[in-house]
């Protein structure tokens, strides 16, 4: 199972990566981390109009949140989405991707990038401590609500 969550929000969205119809893509080892979801027949669009928890992931996109997560069940990992920019013309970039008008491939594919702002409390006390180095302060304060905040996120 696959979650994307936002508990700020109190948003979540599942998806059964095993459905015959998602196909998921985990690039976690790329030089920029990314994830692909593939839903054949769905048009996350026109469902999230429907759907509060899609509509508010859809809309944090362009947005610097670190508030959404990934979780993915099979290897017990979570992952913080970066959200910041979509579609920009480096590669890989957020991208969503509706494809209606072909009655072969229609669907919603989904690039999703992983923020570089880690979610285990080891790193980010890591960063904490090479930010006030850095004399990095704002950097440092967005860190350190991180690890005071990490216990509730991660349930």
């Amino acid at each position: 199972m696959i979650k994307i969550f936002n508990k700020k929000q109190n948003s979540e969205i599942l998806i059964d990566e095993k459905a015959s119809w998602i196909q998921f893509t985990p690039r976690i080892y790329e030089d920029i981390p990314y994830i692909i979801i593939e839903m054949k027949e769905f048009n996350l669009i026109t469902h999230s109009t429907n759907c509060n928890d899609c509509k508010n992931f859809l809309n944090s996109f362009g947005n610097d949140s670190l508030d959404w997560y990934l979780y993915i069940s099979e290897s017990n990992k979570i992952y913080r989405l970066n959200t910041k920019e979509i579609g920009n013309k480096k590669y890989p970039s957020n991208e969503i991707k509706i494809t209606d008008l072909s009655d072969y491939e229609s669907g919603t594919k989904l690039t999703l990038l992983i923020h570089k702002i880690p979610t285990d409390k080891t790193e980010l006390i890591i960063l904490l401590n090479s930010a006030v180095e850095d004399e990095n302060y704002e950097e440092a304060c967005k860190i350190r609500d991180l690890i005071n905040e990490i216990d509730t996120i991660l349930m």
